[in-house]
C-alpha cells in the first residue's frame, strides 16, 4: 500500500505542478521572452508546452528523490 500511495503523491506532485505551470504561463513567457529575445519566433503554444513540461518534470524529480530516500531510510 505504501508504493501506491507513494505513486499517487508523486502522480498528485506532478499534475499540480504542471497546472500551476499552465496558469503562470503568461507571466513566464513574458519573463523568457525578457530573457532570451529569440523566443519572439517561436509559437506561443509551444512556449506553454516548455512552461508546462519544466514545471512537471522539476516537481516529479523532487517527489521522486524524496520517496526513494524515504523508502531507503525505512529499509535499513
Amino acid at each position: 500500500m505504501g508504493r501506491y500511495l507513494a505513486l499517487i503523491g508523486i502522480w498528485f506532485a506532478g499534475f499540480t505542478l504542471g497546472f500551476i505551470g499552465y496558469l503562470s504561463y503568461p507571466a513566464l513567457s513574458q519573463l523568457a521572452i525578457t530573457a532570451l529575445p529569440f523566443l519572439m519566433n517561436v509559437n506561443n503554444q509551444i512556449i506553454g508546452a516548455l512552461v508546462a513540461g519544466v514545471a512537471s518534470s522539476l516537481i516529479t524529480v523532487l517527489a521522486v528523490s524524496i520517496w526513494a530516500y524515504a523508502s531507503r531510510a525505512n529499509s535499513l
